[in-house]
């Protein structure tokens, strides 16, 4: 993405760009409190959600935040969603507060944003404040609204003046704009341009000019309703309410640890239910795993979506856990796999060289620490030994049935985050699911190196005076005990690392079972109706490019697995998208990603093939 190009006239940023400052020179505090922080009220609700274009240096956010933080009467959660085009380095925006001297008044705020800033790279990006997520959005406004889900309550349509920006406030971006409204939302501008006046009372806003800050007038508008065709609506969310917020979750692996910790920043009581008899039996259980993305071409949806896990876990990880990232080394081990790694040599997260790229928000993690300190930050309560088998309802609450345990009931949701067990308590005539198993070779010290290294199979540092490597692919082999055989093909898929002359010498053996889809997404989202979809969409082999009417699902029943071998990464998303479905939040995610893992993907795929 571009750069800004940004200098200071009076120690006020200002774009060459745009050829305008990105606030008022002499007192952009107080403009933008009475333009946008100040100009509105909060409501008392679960969430508010404020959405933003042009993020520019964040004193809109930041000036958000403390007043959310200091109001007595405020939602319970504020989510704050930004776009920006133009990228500002991290110690230019750091720069810019202590040119403005309002570096000291927001430092602590700052100083937290700063510690998480991504790279210079599209993509979505989510901090974690007190009570509060910002989502910001680096990509151009015309694109990544149409990829944005969410019914905003304020809008700031900040960015430069229409008359130096005038892509920022056409039609299309208007249009937009309104799909992300619900009844009543308010737009807030400095402006009173004629051309946005029109965009906007096309779209059903009712426009009215206001005194503006140290200037004749400005708009403020009001969305009244418009209707939108719906295409793919099958993919589309519906919102369900729920009397309580008791929720359950089947299984506690990664899956589930990270949906707890989540559910629980939004007040859920959380209960989960694990077959075994304690942590750490199923793929969650290495005492060494990496951190690290697929290397695909670029704009392959597998690819993209593989990216942004990987670097949201990354700051996911580092935000919560205190993470420290080392870096990991990905090798092209074949010509297809090194061109891909060619069409990848700009992308600024792989950092390629030849052969190999080098990651460095990747790494070594702990996967039993990860797990066991979301579990424990949830306050989550774990049952173990229940083996779920089915559930019944009755007045929309949830009652579940174990197999050698009592039932448990009054639970408002249910997630099924069961992993390789899925296929045992869920069946969809089109979902194909795959229990794979995995060993992972323990050896004793033979390779000294600092970094993960990951080609055929993958190398861990030296720990505890033991080397992991792995892992093992097999369908078919349901054997829970290691095999010899195994730990020489792992030994075999390192060969490319070794000298010749080390004397390897096996320690142990772990085997593992992960559940994977046939098209190797992960399988989140709601638990769609099957019979409502067969029925309502069989026709969409000639009407796919036609509306269609609105989804059935199985009311709050969530589904979140087949995360494969990299379930550490997709698993962080995947949580974020539940908890969006669940309380109506942003998607936390592009809109096409969600339709790569919606669990209807399968079925509809069927369905506009006329089978």
């Amino acid at each position: 993405m571009q750069k800004a190009r940004l200098i200071f006239k009076d120690n006020t940023p200002f774009s060459l760009d745009f050829d305008d400052f990105y606030f008022n020179s002499k007192d952009g505090v107080n403009e933008s409190k009475f333009v946008y922080t100040q100009a509105f009220e909060f409501t008392e609700d679960e969430n508010f959600i404020i959405a933003e274009l042009g993020f520019g240096i964040g004193l809109n956010f930041f000036l958000s935040l403390k007043r959310f933080l200091n109001s007595t009467k405020r939602p319970k959660r504020l989510f704050y969603v930004s776009l920006e085009n133009f990228y500002i380095d991290k110690e230019l925006l750091r720069e810019c507060y202590k040119r403005l001297n309002l570096y000291e008044e927001f430092k602590e705020l700052l100083e937290l944003f700063l510690e998480f800033y991504p790279k210079n790279k599209e993509g979505y990006y989510r901090f974690y404040f007190k009570d509060c997520f910002l989502d910001l959005v680096f990509k151009d406004a015309a694109f990544s609204l149409k990829e944005l889900d969410f019914k905003a309550d304020v809008w700031f349509l900040d960015g430069f003046s229409p008359s130096k920006n005038k892509t920022m406030f056409d039609e299309e971006i208007i249009k937009e704009i309104a799909r992300l409204s619900k009844i009543n939302t308010q737009i807030l501008t400095f402006s009173a341009s004629s051309f946005l006046q029109k965009n906007l009372k096309k779209y059903n806003f009712e426009v009215q000019k206001v005194k503006g800050f140290k200037k004749r007038e400005m708009i403020k508008a009001c969305f009244k309703g418009f209707e939108f065709e719906c295409k793919e609506a099958y993919f589309s969310r519906v919102k369900k309410d729920f009397k309580g917020k008791k929720l359950a979750i089947i299984g506690a692996g990664i899956s589930a640890a990270s949906l707890a910790y989540e559910l629980s920043l939004r007040g859920f009581e959380i209960e989960i239910f694990e077959k075994n008899t304690k942590l750490f039996e199923n793929a969650s259980t290495n005492a060494s795993g990496i951190l690290s993305s697929l290397i695909l071409k670029p704009e392959v949806v597998l690819g993209e979506l593989s990216q942004n896990a990987f670097i949201e876990a990354s700051r996911f990880y580092q935000q919560i856990l205190g993470f420290k990232p080392q870096g990991v080394y990905e090798f092209a081990y074949n010509e297809l796999m090194q061109t891909r790694f060619d069409l990848q040599k700009d992308n600024v997260l792989f950092q390629i060289c030849d052969n190999r790229a080098f990651l460095e928000d990747g790494g070594v993690i702990e996967p039993k620490t990860i797990v066991s300190e979301l579990l424990r930050l949830s306050g989550a309560k774990i049952h173990f030994g229940y083996e779920f088998m089915h559930f019944t309802k009755d007045d929309n609450k949830f009652s579940l049935h174990f197999n050698t345990q009592n039932s448990k009931s009054g639970f408002d949701i249910l997630i099924y985050a069961s992993g390789a067990d899925t296929k045992k308590i869920l069946s969809y005539e089109a979902m194909n699911l795959s229990k794979v198993r995995g060993q992972v070779t323990l050896l004793k010290p033979f390779l000294d190196t600092k970094f993960a290294l990951s080609s055929k199979a993958y190398i861990t540092p030296i720990k505890n005076d033991l080397q992991l490597i792995g892992a093992t692919y097999d369908r078919l082999n349901e054997d829970i005990n290691p095999t010899q055989k195994d730990n020489e093909e792992n030994i075999q898929n390192i060969k490319e690392f070794l000298q010749g002359n080390e004397k390897l010498v096996v320690q142990g053996a772990k085997v593992a079972f992960r559940s994977y889809s046939s098209d190797r997404f992960a399988i989140i989202g709601p638990a769609y109706d099957e019979e409502f979809y067969k029925k309502s969409y069989k026709a969409l082999l000639w009407t796919k490019d036609k509306p269609q009417i609105l989804p059935q699902n199985i009311e709050n029943l969530y589904l979140d697995f087949a995360h494969g071998s990299r379930g550490f990464s997709t698993a962080i998303l995947g949580a974020r998208y539940i908890c969006a479905l669940i309380c109506n939040e942003p998607l936390g995610l592009f809109k096409s990603f969600t339709h790569a893992i919606h669990p209807a993907r399968f079925l509809m795929r069927k369905l506009k093939k006329g089978l």
